[in-house]
């Protein structure tokens, strides 16, 4: 299936998404062939319950002005969007409410009608919750983007392959990205789980080839680190574009809990990441 449609998620509070996110977003969105559009989640701090902190400290008040400067930061993001992307690669932009922090839940809600999330990585705290939030709850990839970095660009891919089901999830969202690219590595980490009863990766060389896609399989020793870490080390020094990996973990209570590679890979992430459940 094509990318035809993409969502970028941006914030508006404390610090808004930069304009850089929003300009390397199209980029990305241009070398897939898709239209961007964005979704600015509106920090809305509600008012405090302790009356004597209210009365002694002017809690209200200063909420008050921290809602108002993130409705206008917001606004700026929907402006800034529309005066960088490209009116033939425009998409819709709009604003959702997340009430008391920046959360998953509203936007994971829209995502599901795009092809691809995009979650910019800019040193905001709630970036590695929203990012796990939209991969599990939104039933579509997530393009963990940096927000700064050498050009947007998919001529190496990097597919982390270990026969799972998230694995297998992540290579088949992977594809329209897969024939673009000069170059595709099949990665299997060793020695990090047991892989005997998993899928082959001759099998998932054998799914490229049947789309007319070329890869290498290539093995990778542990060294006592996780999959995620011995994943970005290959990446970097091969020199790839962009890792594929599929992400683990599941939700009990609505918390999430990660697998190790997952969790690495979000925390810091050396490039950009398509990330599949």
């Amino acid at each position: 299936m094509a990318i035809r449609d993409i969502l970028l998620q941006a914030s508006s509070y404390a610090e808004p998404t930069p304009v850089g996110a929003i300009e390397r977003a199209q980029a990305a969105a241009a070398l897939i062939g898709a239209r961007l559009s964005l979704g600015v989640c509106r920090v809305h701090i509600p008012p405090v319950s302790n009356w004597l902190a209210n009365k002694l400290l002017q809690a209200d008040q200063i909420i008050a002005v921290e809602n108002r400067r993130s409705a206008e930061q917001a606004q700026a993001l929907v402006e800034q969007f529309s005066s960088v992307v490209e009116e033939s690669r425009r998409g819709e932009p709009f604003v959702i409410d997340c009430p008391g922090q920046v959360t998953h839940w509203a936007l994971a809600k829209k995502a599901r009608a795009y092809d691809l999330t995009i979650v910019p990585v800019h040193g905001h705290p709630a970036t590695p919750a929203m990012a796990e939030g939209l991969v599990f709850e939104s039933a579509r990839p997530v393009l963990l983007l940096p927000a700064e970095g050498s050009p947007v660009k998919f001529e190496r891919v990097v597919v982390g392959w270990d026969g799972s089901r998230v694995a297998a999830r992540a290579l088949a969202d992977a594809l329209p990205i897969c024939h673009q690219a000069r170059s595709v590595a099949l990665v299997t980490v060793m020695q990090d789980k047991d892989l005997s009863r998993d899928t082959p990766v001759a099998d998932a060389c054998r799914y490229l080839e049947r789309h007319g896609i070329e890869a290498e399989l290539v093995e990778v020793p542990a060294e006592g680190r996780d999959a995620g870490v011995a994943l970005q080390a290959y990446r970097e020094k091969t020199e790839g574009d962009l890792l594929v990996m599929g992400a683990f973990g599941h939700s009990r209570a609505r918390e999430f809990v990660l697998g190790g590679a997952t969790r690495s890979v979000l925390d810091h992430p050396s490039c950009p990441v398509l990330l599949s459940h």
